[in-house]
């Protein structure tokens, strides 16, 4: 009976052992210890430095102490007890341990021999801004039980975050750069300065919904700092401000609950600040207490209310297969009915072929199309019947998800007098063209691809155009998916400003649809034409600018900037779906609509991951 009372003698007396053990696994209590970090270690904050990379990079310290705030399966972080008073420098550093140790959260350790290293982490390479770590393998526990640094308040009451401006001392890589942190401009350098430190956030409001990787982004103090909200309390990205104030929290030390756009918080969030996958974001240490979690209520369009109005829409349907996926294909056609209110012509992307992801030489998306137009009209009672124009790419020819053969498609319906102009049906590499019949742009196929050998096309969709008679009149629609931005680099991203490689590609396929235009308009200059589809940009980018061409109107600025979202990505609220008109078809807008179906919905819940829009027109007769 004494060897127990012997054991725990030996742990009481042993502060300064060194405590290898193979797993982390729950402990008995020690006696709370207050011993003093010893003399001759090196402050966190000196490892830490003022810049983005520490100035002791490859260099072995011999002693770091400091308190436990949290601990993962890799390692801990480590957070200094007295601050050194500067802004810029971080007072905790994550601990990279070489074998696994029984330490605990609140233990007050001295870490040996650590060598200091910048990290990348996984997911963006060398576009991504790299972690002060420090490697070790001889960790002392001094003692057990011991109070946490004070959170450092992130909002009124604390520091308060940057809400305008990410980097604007640094052009070029933020990380070979010796430039001082600016935390009070800066949001990168706000984040920097509080790299592994534990953090608190009061009165948080959250700007996305919880995401498919389990992540929500928030504004402290309910949004005050925060720019504009949409009405649904989506932050919504301008080309002057991308909203440095957002704060991402994640699940790695916790479940994380459903949470929806607008919920408000009653406790304090709080956890520490870390980088992963091109984002700042807070690790939470507990699960945070909702007060309200706003219900998600999906979007209605206004529908077309007159014999005379047209309406014309885009939704991007996320590499939709109907054959693979019935409940989605149901799921989307009860939206394009109920929510859509079935609109004359809607231009699809992302629709897969047959097989969906499987390579199997597969391009037609015939059987996917006619289950998609089957269920449209199981949801409309028999009402509703679309046609398609479709045209098969060649073979992984058009980009997205290899074997998945993703294009653009274009729904229409004829009940309400809608035609199709007659023409021959274009082929994959079947460029339409145009021919004047007595001041009448007739396309050569219908539907056609406008320039697919282009260059400016290679591994992206080929925009498809219908020529439609409504009333009497032409209406040319284009439907696009412009190149991806999956190459551009993140917000957060080593390099600044974020390059865009990906927008050189769009540029040309703008310039080309543009072209297009301008060809049609040179027939007849007061053509109505549309085009429409995800654009991949914002409004103001230079894609939209070339796209628009002094020839076109972007439908999108004539909804108040608080309106101006068809997206969310990681609390931004952005534009990417948008429809263009020619000045002589824009004059005619009677009503121009986002509707919110996926932007605001758990991923769970949710078709797609883009909402659709609608514009509809006056296509009375002019005298």
């Amino acid at each position: 009976m004494k060897q127990p009372l012997i054991i725990l003698s030996l742990l009481l007396l042993c502060a300064g052992c060194v405590v290898q053990t193979p797993a982390v696994l729950p402990t008995e209590t020690l006696p709370v210890v207050s011993l003093p970090i010893s003399d001759g270690e090196t402050a966190i904050s000196v490892i830490q430095g003022i810049t983005h990379r520490s100035p002791l990079d490859g260099q072995t310290i011999p002693r770091v102490g400091g308190v436990v705030t949290a601990v993962d399966g890799g390692g801990f972080y480590l957070q200094s007890l007295v601050s050194d008073a500067d802004e810029r420098t971080s007072e905790a550093i994550y601990i990279d341990m070489q074998t696994y140790l029984n330490v605990k959260r609140g233990d007050l350790v001295q870490v040996e021999d650590g060598k200091v290293r910048e990290w990348n982490p996984a997911g963006l390479g060398e576009n991504s801004l790299t972690i002060t770590t420090l490697v070790a393998n001889n960790v002392t526990i001094l003692g057990k039980n011991q109070p946490l640094p004070t959170p450092v308040v992130i909002g009124q009451g604390g520091r308060m975050i940057p809400n305008q401006i990410i980097e604007n001392d640094v052009n070029g890589y933020v990380g070979q750069s010796q430039q001082p942190l600016d935390p009070q401009e800066d949001g990168m350098d706000f984040f920097e300065s509080l790299e592994g430190m534990l953090v608190q956030i009061n009165n948080a409001r959250a700007v996305s919904t919880r995401n498919a990787y389990n992540e929500v982004s928030v504004a402290a103090d309910n949004g005050q700092n925060a720019g504009i909200f949409s009405q649904e309390g989506v932050l919504v990205l301008r080309e002057s401000d991308p909203n440095p104030e957002r704060i991402m929290l994640d699940d790695a030390f916790i479940m994380m609950p459903e949470i929806t756009v607008g919920a408000v918080f009653n406790e304090p969030i709080e956890g520490v600040v870390g980088y992963d996958f091109g984002n700042y974001r807070v690790h939470l240490l507990s699960k945070p207490v909702l007060s309200q979690n706003q219900p998600f209520r999906a979007a209605e369009a206004q529908g077309v209310q007159k014999d005379w109005e047209l309406a014309v829409g885009t939704y991007n349907l996320e590499n939709f297969n109907s054959l693979q996926n019935a409940e989605t294909s149901k799921q989307v056609a009860r939206e394009i009915v109920e929510m859509l209110k079935a609109p004359d012509i809607l231009v699809l992307e992302e629709i897969m072929d047959d097989d969906g992801s499987l390579d199997s030489g597969q391009v037609s998306a015939e059987r996917n199309l006619a289950s998609l137009i089957d269920d449209i009209v199981d949801a409309s009672k028999g009402e509703i019947v679309y046609k398609v124009l479709n045209i098969d790419p060649d073979r992984n020819a058009d980009g997205g998800i290899p074997g998945g053969n993703i294009r653009t498609v274009i729904l229409y319906q004829t009940k309400r007098g809608l035609k199709l102009a007659a023409a021959p049906i274009g082929k994959a590499n079947d460029e339409v063209n145009l021919r004047d019949e007595n001041g009448r742009a007739m396309l050569s196929l219908n539907p056609g691809r406008i320039w697919p050998r282009n260059s400016a096309f290679f591994d992206s969709r080929k925009p498809i155009i219908g020529q439609f008679i409504f009333n009497g009149q032409d209406l040319y629609v284009i439907g696009n998916h412009l190149n991806s931005k999956s190459e551009d680099g993140p917000l957060y991203g080593d390099q600044q400003p974020p390059h865009r490689s990906s927008e050189r590609q769009r540029i040309a396929q703008a310039k080309t649809v543009n072209d297009f235009v301008q060809d049609i308009l040179n027939i007849n200059p007061e053509a109505l034409i549309v085009v429409v589809g995800d654009m991949n940009d914002f409004p103001w980018s230079a894609s939209l600018k070339t796209l628009q061409g002094g020839v076109l109107e972007n439908l999108v600025l004539t909804l108040p900037e608080n309106q101006r979202f068809t997206y969310v990505y990681q609390g931004n609220g952005q534009t990417l779906d948008q429809l263009l008109a020619s000045k002589a078809l824009a004059s005619r807008l009677v009503s121009y609509e986002v509707v919110h179906i996926n932007s605001l919905s758990l991923p769970e819940n949710a078709s797609s991951d883009h909402d659709p829009v609608i514009a509809v027109f006056d296509l009375s007769v002019v005298e």
